[in-house]
């Protein structure tokens, strides 16, 4: 199963984004699962629309227990890095969640010049939660 949106790149978007998402994996995975990649698609659009240029596409990508997402736009001044934010600081902490969740992660610049992030995700082991 794979599934695409663009959206706008616009703060209120990430919602629409969170929903697109959840509503692709519907009941398909576990609910923990679901809720983490709901969680990385929400650090990775905000992100592309703090940082990022034109339109932000998400991608979910379901293939037996991995999930991967991707999100692109129209690239910024440099890949994303983790950030090293202080105490009193309220953004800086996106990709630290992200590699907190994620089985594996990566960036960098598609064919056609957008930046691109991709996560890998699947279900913790043990009982679910």
């Amino acid at each position: 199963m794979r599934a695409s949106a663009h959206f706008p790149r616009a703060p209120e978007q990430v919602a629409a984004a969170r929903a697109f998402a959840r509503a692709t994996l519907g009941t398909s995975s576990s609910s923990q699962v679901v809720d983490d990649v709901v969680l990385v698609v929400s650090e990775l659009v905000t992100n592309a629309v703090l940082h990022g240029a034109g339109d932000v596409e998400v991608t979910v990508d379901r293939s037996g227990d991995v999930i991967r997402v991707e999100v692109a736009d129209g690239g910024g001044a440099e890949l994303p890095r983790p950030g090293c934010p202080g105490a009193g600081d309220v953004t800086g902490r996106g990709l630290a969640i992200v590699d907190a969740l994620a089985d594996a992660w990566g960036d960098g610049v598609d064919d056609r010049g957008r930046t691109r992030v991709w996560v890998e995700l699947s279900p913790p082991p043990g009982p679910a939660r």
